[in-house]
């Protein structure tokens, strides 16, 4: 497998098509075909499943691609740096749970930037999704909430992923609604108060274990259940609807311009709120810029 066969499956799975791929690449189309059937055959299995509409990923393919990736990444960043002479591409990438207050920082710190040349990734998912960037090397740090009672079962986690975690702060989850909410006239809110409306949350995946459960986020059932995957939808669905969510207070400041409010949550235990990184491993510069930018003091 040569480094330019990775960077056609890389363009095929971004585009989802192989005519289109083949058209980003200025390749002839057979000769894109023949190069992935010829990976595959190398790897003894399925990377895209193909069909009328396009070409979706296996399941297998999708890690498979995830691991070339950073490899061609790599190799980009070496080429540049010492084949085309160009200075180095300063790397940072973070890794946040829903509902983190990395989001905010995350744009202050791109606004604060002043690096010529940079590569920054911000990725939001489930805790597993954060620990597993975060041990795999896809971030460089990464942010988790939990509840207190489930601090020896997480740290045991981490530490068998060989990943060290630095606390920040406890904070009680909230209920976010729009400011308009029936709702929005009370000061504190119970559990008896979000029944008639909806709950929106996010997925939960298919982890099997309450470990790893969106904690604060799914500690609620409703009749009327609204699940999304991304922060973005899930603000169009408290801004277009009379839903609710259960959330964390720290992203009060980045939902207002959506005209989405926190109340208190009552009777809810307190979240414990950190960040993680390699076990003996230290911070490149830009990491260590972007925790300042966390917290200024």
């Amino acid at each position: 497998m040569t480094l330019k066969e990775i960077q056609y499956l890389l363009m095929v799975a971004n585009c989802a098509s192989i005519s289109e791929a083949a058209k980003q690449l200025y390749v002839a189309q057979p000769s894109l075909t023949h190069a992935i059937q010829s990976v595959e055959k190398e790897v003894g299995f399925r990377i895209f499943e193909r069909g009328r509409s396009g070409v979706t990923v296996t399941e297998r393919g999708g890690e498979f691609l995830e691991d070339i990736r950073t490899v061609f990444d790599q190799m980009a960043a070496v080429q540049a740096k010492y084949v085309e002479k160009r200075p180095e591409r300063k790397v940072f990438s973070v890794s946040m749970q829903h509902f983190s207050l990395a989001g905010a920082a995350f744009a202050r710190f791109l606004r604060e930037l002043e690096e010529p040349y940079y590569n920054a990734k911000f990725l939001e998912g489930r805790m597993q999704d954060v620990i597993a960037d975060v041990a795999a090397g896809r971030s460089e740090i990464g942010f988790l909430h939990f509840a207190d009672e489930k601090e020896p079962m997480i740290l045991r986690e981490l530490d068998n992923e060989e990943l060290e975690f630095y606390a920040i702060t406890h904070t009680a989850p909230c209920v976010l609604l729009r400011a308009d909410h029936p709702l929005a006239e009370k000061e504190r809110l119970g559990r008896p108060d979000l029944d008639p409306y909806p709950l929106a949350s996010y997925d939960r995946g298919n982890s099997g274990t309450a470990l790893f459960s969106e904690e604060g986020v799914l500690l609620l059932q409703s009749d009327r259940q609204i699940t999304v995957n991304d922060g973005l939808m899930l603000a169009q669905v408290l801004t277009s609807t009379w839903a609710c969510a259960v959330g964390l207070p720290l992203m009060a400041g980045e939902l207002s311009k959506y005209n989405i409010i926190t109340r208190p949550l009552e009777d809810v235990k307190p979240l414990r709120v950190g960040w993680i990184k390699k076990a003996g491993t230290v911070l490149r510069p830009l990491a260590k810029q972007y925790l300042r930018t966390l917290n200024p003091d």
